[in-house]
């Protein structure tokens, strides 16, 4: 799929394309995309008359859409029809609007076509691939990922001082990162915090406050683990083990996929050292980009966290660690459940490991 760039700002009315597809697999964003739309909009067109929302799912009326879309305005400069949710739109529908879009006359739009998709992954629909050249040809497609750390801190720090309370640099990271870098949890727990904040005195929500009243999240709580072992540091492994072995219904065979990752980059790492020319480190950046790293932000923590701790394994170790994750996948396979002995072992037998 050809993407066109949306990296420009708008400033007036006239910098919108015929149509703009939004595409994400969160609805909170693209709901949000349509908010910051409408925040555009505001005080350039008449929206009781010139901007409408159509929903997919719910029935369009075929001749409300086409009037909307072909009636100028009399009010506004241009005239904006928002659909959401265009996977879930009839075939008849979808017809309508690739024709409309695919009309000579496009150049002359006094509508502006707005149009969101939301792509779950367990159940990805396409949309239709008529549509999708129409819109090339004359639009703009924005595929919006699941927003980056910088997105979500500036949401928090928007919200924050609307809401009249801050927070510490160290809190506002240390949030971000419990709800592993969910908008909708942040939101959820951040209302959370904010109840707890505003009666007090000082309205600064620090670490402590965070650490108090927001638990990081399940697979916060593996990274945790898989860390303190890449430190070789026993005790803070089998402590960040317990609360994940009081889980309702405890996973832990992908620990060792976990691991075994974390040690396949530090061997990356380790490849710089040999004076053979090879560049380890970007190996290594490489193989995070595509196993770990969910965002930019995650993969230079990853890196710089992973560089420091490959330091306290010596190549002939991490071959070693990688014959006893091999041993414990194989008795973790053949049990129903990894007893908390078993996994107590394994993290011994690796940080207390010599070549």
């Amino acid at each position: 799929m050809t993407v066109v760039d949306e990296s420009k700002q708008l400033t007036k009315i006239d910098d919108l394309k015929p149509c703009h597809l939004y595409i994400s697999k969160s609805r909170s964003v693209l709901d949000d995309r349509i908010d910051s739309l409408k925040k555009f909009l505001k005080g350039k067109i008449n929206f009781e008359v010139d901007f409408k929302i159509f929903y997919g799912g719910e029935e369009i009326d075929e001749g409300e859409l086409v009037n909307f879309y072909n009636t100028p305005s009399f009010f506004s400069e241009k005239k904006v029809a928002v659909i959401k949710n265009i996977e879930k739109v009839s075939k008849n529908i979808t017809s309508i609007i690739t024709s409309l879009l695919s009309n000579p006359e496009i150049k002359n739009f006094s509508t502006v076509l707005v149009i969101t998709a939301h792509e779950e992954d367990s159940n990805k629909k396409k949309i239709n691939p008529n549509l999708l050249e129409a819109i090339k040809k004359i639009g703009v497609i924005k595929i919006i990922d699941k927003p980056l750390t910088g997105s979500l801190r500036k949401w928090l720090d928007e919200k924050s001082e609307l809401d009249g309370i801050k927070f510490t640099n160290s809190a506002a990271v240390k949030l971000i990162e419990n709800v592993n870098f969910d908008i909708n949890l942040l939101r959820i727990e951040y209302e959370k915090l904010y109840t707890f904040i505003i009666c007090q005195k000082d309205k600064i929500i620090n670490e402590m406050a965070v650490d108090r009243l927001v638990d990081r999240v399940y697979d916060m709580k593996i990274f945790d683990l898989v860390d303190y072992i890449g430190e070789r540091d026993r005790e803070r492994a089998i402590v960040a083990l317990k609360p994940l072995m009081m889980e309702k219904n405890p996973n832990l065979l992908g620990l060792i996929t976990l691991v075994h990752r974390m040690f396949k980059a530090f061997m990356f790492i380790k490849s710089s050292d040999r004076g053979n020319n090879i560049d380890g480190i970007a190996w290594a950046k490489k193989y995070i980009q595509k196993h770990i790293g969910h965002s930019p932000y995650i993969v230079t923590k990853l890196m710089n966290k992973y560089i420091k701790s490959s330091k306290k394994y010596s190549r002939g170790e991490i071959a070693k660690v990688f014959e006893i994750l091999s041993n414990y996948d194989v008795l973790f396979r053949t049990q129903e459940t990894a007893t908390k002995n078993l996994i107590v072992k394994m993290i011994s037998e690796i940080t207390e490991i010599s070549a």
